[in-house]
């Protein structure tokens, strides 16, 4: 009988597959993983595949000790793997805000949403944390300028490890360039889409399916890695900073309506 540990790296394997194989299931991947930007990228995988739909997780003791809040009774956790155990190979469990109650301790999870008031200073905060925005006629584009900028100022040191790695992927014959060409723009309209995702911006205005066709070529687990931890790592700058600009402004708003009662 397989152990719970060989059922989760089944699970991992066989979605890193559908992700590489069918059409669309990047951008379903995006979608989860925009809402759990602090996670590892294979976090977000696991979390994918059993949860997709989930908002905000962290594991039981986080729960209660930094929010107060309690685990229901019978709630299934979000297997994903324990990197950080001596090296042992362990499992550790995510619950998600959902499967959390209150208690007389409880405080506030910042689990924040974009609106429409704040669009001017988010694109401010963008253009002070990743340089002169090209587009920033509205937040959507001021997305896609900050991508650009975000991927071009970090994407070095994951390129050379993109480059190491890329014997038996269908980019091995490809120059430095082109190699360097595909992944920008792989990296680059990930990182817009789980941010525009994230602030609620109807993705289908800017991208589709064939704006990802790219990802087939990182076809072995090593190139797969490349693409989606550099994805991830970019994208949680981005969305650190809009995190931070809205729930700064919401407060002030929360603040402004109770003084003016």
């Amino acid at each position: 009988m397989a152990t719970k540990f060989q059922m989760i790296t089944e699970l991992y394997d066989s979605t890193v597959k559908d992700l590489l194989n069918i059409r669309g299931k990047w951008l379903e991947f995006l979608t989860t993983a925009c809402r759990n930007y602090k996670c590892s990228f294979d976090d977000q995988i696991l979390i994918y595949a059993q949860r997709p739909n989930a908002t905000a997780v962290l594991e039981i003791e986080k729960w209660n000790e930094q929010f107060g809040r309690w685990v229901n009774k019978g709630a299934t956790g979000i297997a994903v793997f324990d990197r950080g155990y001596n090296g042992r190979s362990r499992l550790k469990h995510y619950f998600d805000v959902a499967d959390t109650h209150e208690s007389r301790f409880s405080r506030s999870v910042p689990i924040w949403e974009m609106q429409p008031a704040f669009e001017t200073e988010v694109i401010e905060a963008l253009e002070n944390t990743f340089g002169e925005l090209t587009d920033k006629r509205d937040l959507a584009n001021a997305i896609i300028s900050a991508s650009k900028n975000a991927v071009d100022d970090n994407i070095t040191d994951y390129l050379r490890d993109l480059i190491d790695c890329k014997e038996h992927s269908f980019i091995e014959d490809l120059d430095e360039f082109n190699i360097e060409v595909v992944y920008k723009r792989l990296v680059r309209n990930s990182m817009a889409y789980m941010m525009m995702t994230r602030c609620g911006i109807d993705t289908n205005k800017y991208f589709d399916v064939e704006d990802f066709v790219d990802i087939f070529d990182f076809n072995t687990q090593d190139t797969f890695n490349a693409l989606g931890v550099a994805s991830m790592d970019i994208t949680e700058m981005g969305l650190r900073e809009i995190s931070s600009t809205v729930l700064s402004l919401a407060e002030q708003k929360q603040h402004s309506h109770i003084c003016k009662k």
